[in-house]
Protein backbone atom coordinates (compact mmCIF):
# COMPACT_ATOMS: atom_id res chain seq x y z
CA UNK A 1 0.00 0.00 0.00
CA UNK A 2 1.29 3.39 -0.90
CA UNK A 3 2.01 5.88 2.16
CA UNK A 4 1.83 9.27 1.70
CA UNK A 5 3.71 12.60 3.51
CA UNK A 6 2.34 15.82 3.58
CA UNK A 7 3.52 19.52 3.30
CA UNK A 8 1.55 22.72 4.02
CA UNK A 9 2.76 26.12 2.86
CA UNK A 10 1.91 29.36 3.40
CA UNK A 11 2.05 32.15 1.06
CA UNK A 12 1.82 35.39 1.45
CA UNK A 13 2.02 38.32 -0.98
CA UNK A 14 3.73 35.83 -3.28
CA UNK A 15 6.43 34.67 -1.00
CA UNK A 16 6.38 31.44 1.21
CA UNK A 17 6.43 32.23 4.72
CA UNK A 18 6.30 29.02 6.63
CA UNK A 19 6.28 25.73 5.56
CA UNK A 20 4.80 22.89 8.16
CA UNK A 21 4.51 25.74 10.48
CA UNK A 22 8.06 26.34 10.25
CA UNK A 23 9.63 29.87 9.34
CA UNK A 24 11.34 29.76 5.69
CA UNK A 25 13.17 33.25 5.58
CA UNK A 26 16.56 33.74 6.23
CA UNK A 27 16.07 37.15 8.02
CA UNK A 28 13.92 36.84 12.03
CA UNK A 29 10.29 37.10 11.68
CA UNK A 30 8.80 40.13 12.49
CA UNK A 31 12.09 42.82 11.18
CA UNK A 32 11.64 44.63 8.43
CA UNK A 33 13.33 42.41 5.91
CA UNK A 34 11.05 39.41 7.09
CA UNK A 35 9.06 38.82 4.06
CA UNK A 36 11.46 39.74 1.33
CA UNK A 37 13.90 36.55 2.76
CA UNK A 38 11.44 34.44 2.32
CA UNK A 39 11.90 32.65 -1.21
CA UNK A 40 9.70 33.87 -4.04
CA UNK A 41 6.50 31.08 -4.90
CA UNK A 42 8.04 30.01 -8.09
CA UNK A 43 11.40 29.55 -6.79
CA UNK A 44 9.62 27.36 -3.74
CA UNK A 45 7.19 25.36 -6.39
CA UNK A 46 10.50 24.39 -8.77
CA UNK A 47 12.49 23.28 -5.44
CA UNK A 48 9.72 21.52 -4.01
CA UNK A 49 8.68 19.71 -7.20
CA UNK A 50 12.42 18.67 -7.67
CA UNK A 51 12.40 17.23 -4.04
CA UNK A 52 9.17 15.34 -5.04
CA UNK A 53 6.18 17.27 -3.76
CA UNK A 54 3.34 17.35 -6.09
CA UNK A 55 0.90 20.08 -5.29
CA UNK A 56 -2.54 18.68 -5.08
CA UNK A 57 -4.65 21.88 -3.34
CA UNK A 58 -4.67 25.17 -2.98
CA UNK A 59 -6.95 27.29 -0.56
CA UNK A 60 -7.19 31.20 -0.68
CA UNK A 61 -7.51 32.70 2.60
CA UNK A 62 -7.87 36.32 1.67
CA UNK A 63 -6.26 38.76 -0.46
CA UNK A 64 -2.40 37.76 -1.48
CA UNK A 65 -2.66 35.04 1.08
CA UNK A 66 -3.42 31.11 1.40
CA UNK A 67 -2.34 27.71 2.07
CA UNK A 68 -0.83 25.38 -0.93
CA UNK A 69 -1.22 21.70 -0.25
CA UNK A 70 1.94 18.82 -1.23
CA UNK A 71 2.08 15.71 -1.06
CA UNK A 72 4.85 12.88 -2.14
CA UNK A 73 5.31 9.12 -1.72
CA UNK A 74 6.76 8.06 1.40
CA UNK A 75 9.33 6.31 0.89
Amino acid sequence: MKRFEYLVVRMEHDRVVTANGHWQGTEERGTPEAAASCPSLFEYLEEAGAQGWELVGVDPEGQDTAQLYFKRTHG
